[in-house]
């Protein structure tokens, strides 16, 4: 367990580095580096309001609360464009809104014995079409054949709406620094789980669970399973960032920044409402799975404002 979580922190690291290192050198391999004599341009014209354009890619994660349960899974690389409205106060201090739709994805582990090798199983039931059947809480299953989770990788599409300070250097040279911090809220249109699994069969008179496939190890991967209902609906994030913009011509420069987003409530439905995970109890029956997972990424993005 502590290699593996050696492994994890070093990849970790080892991917926030890589994306500052991106940010870093863009200037430079874009654009080139500029002189240290480069004189500070005063803009001759000051815009009320810019308008951009931008895509961008993110990493994501997914951190659970109880630790000693549930670990943190793979990292999933998401994607996503949008525009900009920008209201400027003065020349270096503007509001910053708009709409953009992104695909956020993250991993979790639901069984990692290398936690605790005493951990309850999480198991599900799918009908005929593989979508998720809802199981009453200290029921029996729905169907003879369940499936025990492993882990499961999440993709979730937002509709997104930033409000962001923004903070400006004048222009030195052809280029623009900035800084900014603010929020963002996201409103979720779908979302989807790849599902690492083994199916057992059930046997109610005694509740014991017998394995179906040959091989006890062997274990398989169910993707792009419906999980409308197992996701909270809005996300609320606390949203940091850096970013330059090099000035093309006039008013209209090229935008590239880094962003960190920290999003402050539960990816997951509340245990309540959680109609589908379940775990054995003593008497048999089954009750319910309640995990809270965090969400986080880093999003790089590319764009031109006008």
């Amino acid at each position: 367990m502590f290699v593996k979580n050696i492994l994890c922190l070093y990849k970790y690291i080892l991917m926030n580095k890589l994306f500052h290192l991106i940010f870093l050198l863009l200037p430079v391999l874009f654009f080139g580096q500029s002189n240290n004599n480069d004189p500070v341009v005063e803009s001759t014209e000051f815009r009320k309001l810019r308008f951009g354009l931008y895509g961008q890619g993110s990493l994501g994660w997914l951190t659970p609360e109880q630790k000693k349960i549930y670990s943190r899974g793979s990292l999933g690389f998401g994607y996503g464009w949008g525009f900009d409205l920008e209201l400027n106060f003065n020349k270096n201090t503007s509001l910053r809104s708009g709409l953009n739709i992104s695909t956020y994805k993250a991993g979790l582990n639901y069984y990692d014995s290398e936690l605790n090798e005493n951990l309850d199983e999480t198991y599900f039931s799918l009908d005929q079409n593989e979508n998720f059947r809802s199981w009453d809480i200290h029921e029996f299953p729905p169907d003879s054949v369940l499936y025990q989770l492993y882990s499961r990788n999440y993709t979730i599409s937002y509709v997104n709406i930033p409000l962001i300070l923004k903070f400006k250097t004048n222009e030195i040279g052809y280029l623009t620094y900035f800084g900014e911090f603010g929020g963002t809220l996201g409103f979720k249109t779908n979302a989807s789980v790849d599902d690492k699994i083994k199916p057992f069969r059930y046997d109610t008179s005694n509740s014991n669970f017998s394995n179906i496939l040959p091989n006890q190890n062997q274990k398989f991967t169910i993707t792009d399973i419906n999980l409308d209902k197992g996701t909270q609906t809005v996300r609320f994030g606390i949203n940091m960032g850096i970013g330059a913009e090099y000035n093309l011509s006039g008013n209209t420069a090229l935008i590239f920044q880094l962003n960190w987003n920290y999003f402050i409530n539960n990816l997951l439905t509340k245990s309540e409402n959680e109609n589908f995970l379940r775990k054995q109890s003593d008497d048999g029956t089954f009750e319910t799975v309640a995990v809270k997972a965090i969400p986080g990424n880093l999003v790089l993005s590319v764009g031109v404002i006008f």
